[in-house]
């Protein structure tokens, strides 16, 4: 399958004096695909985003949406030309407007009759078709986002890109909306780029995703690759919890503080470890067979469907993920034992 749209080797600097915000990024979004870019604030994933809608000019490198090549050493095409549609933060809907009006503004060069079928065809498909007549101040905040959503849609773009685009909404909210949202763009075929910090937003709503930091792409793969094997320390501590743990290892295990684990990818010599709270378990001391470093439970919260506890081993703490009978408590000594193998992060 060609990918719909192609990276190659984006670079962007605001000031020469100042290293680059984006620098030789390269990747592919596939037909239907919703790819996320998921980093830490001025990590260069807005930016990225203003690059492909052609906010922003690169200073290196190509950007080639359906095989035509938009941003080049020689071609810069105009957001206006690019046939993208954007859904911002701030959902940037006209205030004195209804939801008719916004979601027809893009729409001029219609005749009127096309142009209110394709509207109410779109308001149908994010359920808004009933608000139609109403002002932006007069919807929810999610109610907002799929307005927003339509707008974008509207003009049949060959991509969408959304840019935080739940960030402003409280929790309940957050995740009712991605749900919603995700099921449109799938229903509608489409493809979006997804820029969040948000880790269980990037987790939950990509097929696949990129860890960034500092301009630079650390590792792209779908959810769960990236989440169980991080190929480095900084994608396993963004991408949720884990603990980091050194270790010398010896092809398929590796001696840690822990006691001895068993590892991948195979390695010799010093190896840096990254171990999820949830691929932890604790046994008391005394359980023949354990042979890993005695610790004490020095944390224990309560999280209704679950249980964090820190552990306490040598000088080092590690947190341990449980179902929410675990009965240990604080104060308990236990070792830990890994399920399944610790993930290599870093060699030497």
């Amino acid at each position: 399958m060609q990918p719909l749209l192609s990276i190659r080797n984006i670079t962007k600097r605001f000031d020469r004096n100042l290293s680059p915000v984006v620098e030789f990024l390269s990747f592919e979004v596939y037909p239907g695909e919703i790819f996320a870019l998921l980093g830490p604030s001025g990590c260069g994933k807005t930016t990225t985003l203003r690059l492909i809608a052609g906010f922003e000019r690169a200073d290196g490198g190509e950007i080639y949406v359906d095989g035509q090549c938009f941003e080049g050493s020689k071609t810069h095409l105009p957001p206006e030309t690019r046939d993208i549609g954007i859904v911002f933060q701030e959902y940037a809907l006209f205030p004195h407007l209804n939801v008719l009006q916004n979601v027809a503004f893009g729409l001029k060069k219609l005749p009127a009759k096309l142009r209110a079928e394709r509207v109410m065809t779109v308001l149908e498909m994010v359920g808004m078709a009933s608000f139609k007549d109403r002002k932006p101040h007069e919807l929810s905040g999610g109610q907002q986002q799929r307005v927003a959503l339509a707008r974008s849609i509207a003009p049949s773009p060959k991509l969408i890109l959304l840019d935080e685009p739940f960030s402003n909404l409280d929790a309940g909210m957050r995740h009712s909306t991605r749900e919603e949202i995700r099921f449109l763009l799938k229903d509608a075929g489409m493809s979006a780029v997804f820029v969040t910090h948000d880790q269980e937003a990037a987790l939950c709503f990509a097929d696949r995703l990129a860890v960034m930091q500092n301009g630079r792409i650390e590792q792209i793969g779908i959810p769960e690759r990236v989440y169980h094997r991080p190929q480095t320390p900084f994608v396993a501590d963004f991408l949720g919890v884990t603990n980091l743990i050194i270790g010398e290892a010896e092809g398929d295990w590796a001696e840690t503080p822990l006691g001895r684990f068993q590892i991948a990818p195979s390695a010799r010599g010093a190896v840096l470890l990254s171990i999820r709270p949830e691929h932890l378990v604790m046994a008391q001391p005394e359980t023949e067979g354990h042979s890993n470093g005695v610790g004490e439970i020095v944390m224990r919260e309560f999280k209704g469907h679950d249980l964090t506890y820190r552990v306490k081993i040598g000088t080092e703490n590690y947190v341990v993920q449980t179902d929410y009978c675990c009965p240990l408590q604080v104060g308990a000594q236990v070792t830990l034992q890994a399920v399944g193998p610790a993930v290599v992060v870093k060699k030497g």
